[in-house]
C-alpha cells in the first residue's frame, strides 16, 4: 500500500489535529513511561521521537532536559511541534525515507506511530532505529497489541491506516534487527469512548 498509506496517514492527522490535541487525557501512560526512559539519560542526551505530532507532550517533555528531535509525516502536526516546543528540531517526512547518520541518537521514542506504517516495512523501520542508536542506546515504541494487516479503518471520524504485527511478532523482529529486547508490557488507555491495548516495548542496542 505504501504511497497511500503515508497519504492517508498524513491527510487523516491534518484532519484530526485539533480532535487528537483534545483526546489525551493525564491517564494515558506516554508521559509516566518517557520520563522512566529519560531518567536513565545523562542531561543533553540526544533523542529522536518518531510520529512526534504537534510535540505536547513527548517532544516538550524531551526537551525539558535533552537534545530533542521530532519527525512526523503531517505538515500541520510538524508545523505545531515547532511552534509548541521551539527549542526541539522538528522534520517534517516520512521516517521510512528520511536518513540519519549511524549512532545520532543515545534513544529513540515513538508512541502510537509504529501501527501507521504497513508491516511488511517493520523490519526495516527497526533496521533504521538500530543503525540510527548509538551503541547501548535504547528504544521504546508501542504498538497496538493485536495483529492487523493492512486496514483502512475511522478514526476520530476520518480514515486512518493501520497495520501491526502481533506484540509477541514484534519482538521478534526487533531481535532480528539486532536488538536486545528488555521489557513488553501491555496497558490499556481511554481514547475517548475506547479502552486501546497497547503494547509498551522497551529494547536496547546492545554495546
Amino acid at each position: 500500500m505504501g504511497d497511500d498509506s503515508s497519504h492517508i496517514v498524513s491527510a487523516g492527522y491534518h484532519r484530526v489535529a485539533d480532535r487528537y490535541e483534545a483526546l489525551e487525557r493525564e491517564e494515558w501512560p506516554r508521559v509516566r513511561r518517557l520520563r522512566e526512559l529519560l531518567a536513565l539519560l545523562p542531561e543533553s542526551f540526544g533523542v529522536l521521537d518518531v510520529g512526534c505530532g504537534n510535540g505536547r507532550p513527548g517532544l516538550a517533555t524531551i526537551a525539558e532536559r535533552h537534545r530533542a528531535t521530532g519527525i512526523d509525516i503531517s505538515a500541520v502536526q510538524s508545523e505545531r511541534a515547532r511552534q509548541n516546543v521551539p527549542e526541539a528540531t522538528v522534520l517534517q517526512g516520512d521516517v521510512l525515507t528520511t536518513t540519519f547518520e549511524e549512532s545520532s541518537f543515545d534513544a529513540i521514542v515513538s508512541f502510537y506511530a509504529v501501527e501507521h506504517i504497513p508491516r511488511c516495512r517493520h523490519p526495516e523501520l527497526f533496521g533504521s532505529f538500530f543503525t540510527w542508536l548509538r551503541p547501548g542506546g535504547r528504544l521504546l515504541f508501542t504498538i497496538e497489541a493485536r495483529a492487523r494487516h493492512d486496514t483502512v479503518g475511522e478514526w476520530l471520524g476520518e480514515p486512518m491506516f493501520f497495520s501491526q504485527f502481533s506484540p509477541q511478532e514484534t519482538l521478534e523482529l526487533i531481535r532480528a534487527a539486532g536488538f536486545e529486547a528488555i521489557s513488553s508490557e501491555l496497558e490499556t488507555q481511554r481514547e475517548g469512548d475506547a479502552e486501546i491495548e497497547y503494547a509498551w516495548i522497551l529494547a536496547r542496542r546492545p554495546g
